[in-house]
């Protein structure tokens, strides 16, 4: 029997049979060749081990790291464990004199700036930024028109991803807010918002001057969240294969106690 001497990726060689009419094939792969493989072109086989979890775009940077949030309770704890050391449980006004303390409070109050705060620096560190709005008017009603009214009714956090910036020669000119359909990231609803920039308030997280949009700090974490996934994925198909419950069928009825006929279940 004729025996194949030279190994060569995906080569086909005759190592059996005594005529052309009845041969038997085999395929020899030399690891040898697949790492010289390697060696020259280092993407040959990254498919099989690249993990692609950090996207591109911003925005979807930021949708990503918000799903990681709501989802993820070890995301969740570490974001809020931040946010408490940051500003603790409750804004609290502190003074000498009791009419300002009274005062303070009442504004506290009324312009919710507890919840105001604390959803700020959730934005913040869990999508990159946040973005405040601060909307006046008079005697409660509120009113986007400049110079008309200078009393402030209403602080507002803004989605930072639903904001778009435009700059010349590195400065902020415009922030347009497109607000986005239900259920559909990829689509806009309603028209575009000019959002003031004297009345804005724009904070990034972990990120140099120049950078138009700041950093989340779940996105390091991401590989690591998507790793976890398919380990919890595994860990599922694997538990629903072994823990299938051994199902006895009752044949003929009970005999002494006795049951014949099993089927196991898989």
């Amino acid at each position: 029997m004729p025996k194949a001497k030279n190994k060569e990726i995906g080569e086909v060689k005759n190592v059996t049979g005594e005529s052309d009419e009845q041969i038997s094939q085999a395929i020899i792969i030399d690891p040898e060749g697949m790492g010289a493989a390697a060696a020259i072109n280092g993407g040959v086989f990254s498919s099989e081990y690249e993990v692609k979890g950090i996207p591109a775009d911003w925005k979807e940077r930021a949708q990503k790291a918000w799903e990681y949030f709501i989802e993820e309770p070890i995301v969740s704890n570490t974001v809020n464990t931040w946010r408490t050391f940051a500003i603790g449980d409750t804004i609290k006004v502190s003074a000498d004199d009791d009419k300002v303390r009274e005062e303070a409070e009442k504004l506290l109050a009324a312009l919710a700036i507890n919840r105001f705060i604390k959803d700020m620096i959730l934005q913040l560190l869990v999508k990159g930024e946040c973005l405040g709005y601060k909307r006046y008017g008079t005697d409660g009603k509120t009113s986007d028109k400049k110079g008309e009214h200078n009393e402030m009714v209403k602080l507002i956090c803004v989605n930072p991803a639903s904001v778009v910036f435009e700059f010349e020669k590195g400065v902020l000119v415009k922030a347009l807010q497109k607000p986005e359909a239900p259920g559909n990231s990829s689509s806009n609803s309603g028209e575009e918002i000019e959002l003031p920039l004297e009345q804005l308030v724009h904070r990034k997280w972990n990120a140099p001057q120049f950078s138009a949009r700041g950093n989340s700090m779940v996105v390091p974490a991401f590989e690591s969240i998507e790793l976890l996934r398919d380990y919890r994925r595994a860990q599922r198909a694997i538990a629903k294969r072994w823990t299938t419950p051994l199902r006895f069928i009752q044949v003929g009825g009970n005999l002494r106690d006795r049951r014949t006929g099993a089927e196991y279940g898989r």
